[in-house]
Protein backbone atom coordinates (compact mmCIF):
# COMPACT_ATOMS: atom_id res chain seq x y z
CA UNK A 1 0.00 0.00 0.00
CA UNK A 2 1.46 3.53 -0.33
CA UNK A 3 2.08 6.25 1.93
CA UNK A 4 -1.01 8.00 0.86
CA UNK A 5 -3.25 5.91 1.28
CA UNK A 6 -2.10 5.55 4.89
CA UNK A 7 -1.64 9.17 5.55
CA UNK A 8 -6.15 9.78 3.92
CA UNK A 9 -7.02 6.62 6.55
CA UNK A 10 -5.02 8.60 9.47
CA UNK A 11 -6.93 11.72 8.67
CA UNK A 12 -9.94 10.11 8.27
CA UNK A 13 -9.81 8.55 11.33
CA UNK A 14 -8.75 11.45 13.36
CA UNK A 15 -11.92 13.21 12.36
CA UNK A 16 -14.10 10.35 13.32
CA UNK A 17 -12.29 10.20 16.56
CA UNK A 18 -13.22 14.06 16.73
CA UNK A 19 -17.12 13.25 16.08
CA UNK A 20 -16.81 10.39 18.82
CA UNK A 21 -15.35 12.59 21.68
CA UNK A 22 -17.97 15.21 20.82
CA UNK A 23 -20.69 12.78 20.94
CA UNK A 24 -19.40 11.25 24.20
CA UNK A 25 -19.14 14.07 26.24
CA UNK A 26 -22.39 15.68 25.34
CA UNK A 27 -23.94 12.09 26.55
CA UNK A 28 -22.00 11.01 29.16
CA UNK A 29 -20.59 14.49 30.82
CA UNK A 30 -23.03 16.66 30.35
CA UNK A 31 -26.39 14.42 30.28
CA UNK A 32 -27.59 16.32 27.18
CA UNK A 33 -28.14 14.17 24.88
CA UNK A 34 -27.47 17.10 22.22
CA UNK A 35 -27.29 14.87 18.38
CA UNK A 36 -26.26 18.06 16.77
CA UNK A 37 -23.10 16.42 15.74
CA UNK A 38 -24.75 13.38 14.03
CA UNK A 39 -27.31 15.53 12.52
CA UNK A 40 -24.79 17.76 11.11
CA UNK A 41 -22.40 15.23 9.78
CA UNK A 42 -25.22 13.65 7.96
CA UNK A 43 -26.40 16.42 6.19
CA UNK A 44 -22.75 17.22 5.53
CA UNK A 45 -22.46 14.07 4.10
CA UNK A 46 -25.52 14.19 1.51
CA UNK A 47 -25.25 17.89 0.87
CA UNK A 48 -21.41 16.91 -0.38
CA UNK A 49 -23.00 14.09 -2.44
CA UNK A 50 -25.60 16.84 -4.06
CA UNK A 51 -22.80 18.77 -4.98
CA UNK A 52 -20.71 16.82 -7.33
Amino acid sequence: MTASIWVGALEQGLLYGVMVLGVYITFRVLDFPDLTVDGSFTLGGVLANLKC
